[in-house]
């Protein structure tokens, strides 16, 4: 609060007055929020929610396959919570979180797959030399 100059101020043991008193106000911003569970549950929400939609977008192939009893609990679990419409868009949300979070593996796979490739070729190349 500021009181201009110039203004009159009477103060008493028992009350304050003013008298063309001009009062500004300053805004205060908050604090940033500590993070709650309730941040966290946010966090893992949105995650699951990204992860449906990548898993749910282009899912133009069909692969059958066969599961075991917990498998099959944990995809109609997902159905259950609303989380997925169907058995089928649990299976395709789970192989998308798998694929995520194999991420480094799925990198060394590509890696090495690349080299068997060149070696393949290499030795294809060598034979037909031989050949001629």
């Amino acid at each position: 609060m500021q009181i201009h100059s110039g203004q009159e101020v009477k103060m008493s043991e028992e009350k304050v007055e003013f008298q063309d008193v001009e009062v500004e106000v300053e805004q205060v911003t908050e604090e940033p929020k500590k993070k709650t569970s309730g941040d966290s549950v946010t966090k893992a929400i949105n995650s699951l929610m990204s992860t449906l939609e990548s898993a749910l977008s282009g899912r133009g192939n069909t692969v059958m396959v066969r599961v075991n009893d917990e498998a099959l609990a944990k995809l109609d679990m997902l159905v259950a919570a609303g989380i997925c419409k169907s058995r089928s868009e649990s299976a395709a949300f789970l192989l998308q979180r798998g694929i995520e979070s194999s991420a480094k593996l799925f990198d060394r796979i590509a890696s090495v797959t690349s080299q068997i490739s060149k070696l393949r070729e290499e030795l294809l190349a060598s034979v037909q030399e031989i050949d001629k």
